[in-house]
């Protein structure tokens, strides 16, 4: 009875040829026990989906995407977010110090904008960057890092 009850429930189009003797009780149990687990894994990926990217979740449960393909956007996200990282990281590492660098120097007052290799600096420019490098204490201090 137990293999029947899997049967039913997880290979249902199994039933009749099972019921008729075209199909083994066996042979539709080990069908229904792999459906059962492709569905726990589905279970499981769509739970573990819910984790990390409600809104893909949504959408396979929605119907508008499947785990599959849910999976590789989040993969593709996943990548271009690393990506992202890396590109700001460097960003940083090159802007930051070289800034640091200049403090208590006269460099400030040696500007020249007929020197300007590229857009002169205005204090604007300077206004922007002080509340870049706030934001970017900031984001230190709720990192705790150095």
């Amino acid at each position: 009875m137990g293999k029947a009850n899997v049967v039913l429930q997880h290979a249902p189009d199994l039933v009749d040829p099972v019921i008729s003797g075209a199909t083994g009780l066996n042979e539709a149990y080990a069908v229904a026990q792999e459906n059962k687990a492709k569905a726990n894994s589905a279970e499981v990926q769509l739970a573990r989906l819910r984790q990390e990217d409600p809104e893909l979740a949504e959408r396979v449960v929605e119907g508008a995407l499947t785990l599959a393909g849910a999976w590789a956007e989040r993969t593709e996200r996943v990548e271009e977010d690393k990506r992202q990282r890396r590109v700001a990281t460097r960003l940083l590492d090159e802007v930051v110090p070289a800034l640091a660098q200049a403090r208590g120097t006269r460099t400030f007052g040696r500007y020249d904008p007929e020197y300007a290799s590229g857009t002169p600096i205005t204090r604007e420019t300077i206004a922007h960057a002080m509340t870049a490098l706030a934001e970017m204490d900031q984001v230190w201090q709720e990192r705790d890092l150095p």
